[in-house]
């Protein structure tokens, strides 16, 4: 995976001092934050004119997020017939009954990272941009055994119109750093994350006149729109659930830190991207959709620390810490899923709830 590289210029004794307090119990963070901790953030949605949806989520470290989320109308690829008139059921072909049902394309939905000093097909950005659209495509059977319904499952499934039509939806997304920060460097997600499910929410599709298999035709009073993704006291929507969240968690010694800041992840040990979303049935609960362990900026190189003899290894300087080599324990991993689970997963899903239904 693309390293989390920081643009911290801490001496190699800094970072020593940085590790010391970050692995104490409970461990201290530059900004007092608690592990649990996510740095406050303000919100608002129907920002952008011309779109069905858009947020903006600005951190108080001077980044920002702008979403803008547009929908259009787009013909369904023709699956081939063999030579006797039916449909090729080997090369995925489907009858129009299942198309109508649902059966949705992942490549329906396109998401667009914009990131200062990157170019567009920097292999960070294009990393970052898959790993926010991947969980939004996630097949449903992802979700848990309970049954549940998560939104991450039935998204490119509500875009069906017909057999011959379908929504094509589009994600754009920019990050505003102030002049001194990083771009892929400092690993926005909660930032780009959140921003991306408030947008999804506040998303409208036009409703069409239409029916059946005719050519889809949409009406041009947008009050008669119906939300993509439901809102509490509203039952007309087309996707099922919400949109999915991804954590950034860090692991330093023992412990396991939440959003953690491009000082952080300097010393990081092991860093987590984990995507989450609500179970529809129970809104107290919470499922994992995807993990992905990040490689961390930690392992990189810094000056003041002489190479030995042999040029492979870095030499043992009293006082001075050295990067972990080598993976993370299966027990430190268990540990992160139990945090994300727990208290932390609960109250991110619920707090962006709880904004919803205030109205944006």
């Amino acid at each position: 995976m693309p390293a989390s590289a920081s643009t911290s210029q801490l001496s190699p004794a800094e970072l020593s001092y940085l590790h010391s307090s970050l692995s104490s119990h409970p461990p201290i963070r530059p900004d007092a934050r608690l592990a649990t901790d996510f740095r406050p953030f303000s919100a608002e949605t129907n920002v952008l004119p011309n779109t069905m949806g858009s947020a903006h989520v600005g951190f108080a470290d001077g980044r920002e997020a702008v979403v803008g989320i547009r929908a259009e109308i787009e013909r369904t690829a023709q699956v081939p017939k063999d030579t006797d008139g039916e449909q090729d059921t080997e090369m995925g072909g489907t009858d129009d009954a299942k198309t109508k049902a649902g059966q949705g394309k992942a490549n329906w939905i396109s998401l667009s990272l914009t990131l200062p000093g990157l170019r567009d097909d920097d292999q960070g950005l294009v990393f970052l941009e898959e790993m926010m659209r991947e969980v939004l495509v996630a097949p449903s059977s992802s979700a848990s055994s309970a049954g549940a319904a998560i939104g991450a499952g039935s998204l490119q499934d509500a875009l069906v119109i017909n057999s011959r039509w379908h929504w094509r939806l589009h994600i754009d997304v920019v990050l505003i750093s102030p002049p001194e920060g990083s771009a892929a460097g400092n690993y926005p997600l909660p930032l780009l994350s959140m921003a991306i499910h408030l947008a999804l929410r506040d998303t409208r599709i036009p409703r069409l006149k239409s029916e059946g298999e005719e050519d889809p035709l949409a009406d041009d009073d947008w009050e008669a729109s119906v939300h993509l993704y439901g809102k509490p006291g509203k039952s007309r929507c087309l996707a099922v659930g919400v949109p999915p969240v991804t954590l950034l968690v860090m692991v330093v010694g023992e412990n396991v830190v939440f959003d953690p800041s491009g000082t952080e992840l300097a010393v990081a040990e092991g860093v987590f991207a984990v995507s989450i979303a609500r179970v529809a049935a129970k809104d107290d609960q919470v499922n994992i959709l995807a993990v992905r362990m990040l490689e961390t900026s930690a392992r990189d190189t810094f000056k003041g620390v002489p190479r030995n003899e042999g040029g492979n290894d870095w030499d043992v300087v009293p006082g001075v810490w050295r990067p972990k080599v080598g993976g993370v324990k299966r027990a430190v991993l268990t540990k992160v899923m139990k945090a994300v689970l727990g208290d932390v997963g609960k109250e991110t899903v619920g707090g962006l709830e709880a904004f919803v239904v205030q109205g944006g």
